[in-house]
């Protein structure tokens, strides 16, 4: 798109507000009106073009002013099979897909056990389970208990999970989880739980915090939805944009 090569001849070492992003592209097209300007740049960011970095401020991915990158975990080939399925028979579902491997890059006791995890919106989550069950062989758990999860979840299980409405969105062909679901997941999902040492949660937050960009204001409006804003509060401590409302 023409918007996006102007864009790429930003400096990569700054920061731009709206207006400047604004500015930049009216030179290109003088005629592009503000509401216009809205949704590009709403677009630049779902494509990761330009990332925001705190409220009214963006940089482009990889700015070297940040050092940071947007977080866009690997798909491997089960999780884009399992992607495509849900896609081509639910089109207008909402879902979300996570392999639980994903979490060693932030722990230092890794995890062996690779389990999938499939977050589809409560209103269709049991359609979407009978569907994989009658169109595959895979092992799939629909909201296991604690008992359940001892018993039956074995490595290379699918484990279906009720996705929370508002839940922040990765935008790529195969649903991923952004970094911000993952850091809220992690503190109020009770299956991801049963992955990781609770110790381990604040290193976590640390290094996704110095890797990734990540848009606090956006994480604590998931966490308020789980009811988990004050916990994950005291993980995000005192970063940067951890008071961005």
């Amino acid at each position: 798109m023409w918007y996006e090569e102007v864009i790429c001849q930003l400096n990569r070492e700054k920061e731009y507000t709206r207006q400047q992003i604004y500015e930049a592209l009216i030179k290109e097209k003088p005629e592009l009106t503000f509401n216009s300007f809205k949704w590009i740049i709403s677009e630049m960011v779902d494509h990761g073009i330009i990332c925001r970095k705190q409220r009214g401020k963006y940089v482009l991915q990889s700015n070297g002013v940040t050092k940071k990158y947007i977080y866009k975990p690997q798909v491997n080939e089960l999780l884009r099979e399992v992607s495509e399925k849900i896609e081509s028979k639910f089109p207008f579902v909402n879902f979300v897909c996570f392999e639980s491997v994903r979490l060693n890059e932030f722990l230092n006791h890794l995890i062996g056990r690779n389990i999938y995890f499939i977050l589809v919106e409560k209103d269709s989550i049991e359609f979407v389970f009978r569907y994989l069950q009658e169109e595959t062989e895979w092992n799939i758990l629909l909201n296991p208990n604690e008992k359940e999860w001892d018993a039956y979840c074995t490595g290379d299980s699918i484990v279906m999970l009720n996705l929370i409405s508002e839940t922040p969105k990765c935008v790529d062909e195969y649903h991923s989880m952004c970094i911000e679901q993952l850091l809220v997941d992690i503190v109020a999902e009770k299956s991801f739980k049963n992955l990781y040492s609770r110790s381990e949660l604040q290193g976590v937050y640390n290094l996704a915090n110095k890797s990734y960009l990540i848009e606090y204001a956006r994480l604590l409006r998931y966490a308020r939805r789980r009811g988990k804003v004050d916990e994950v509060k005291k993980y995000i401590g005192g970063y940067d944009c951890a008071n961005t409302r």
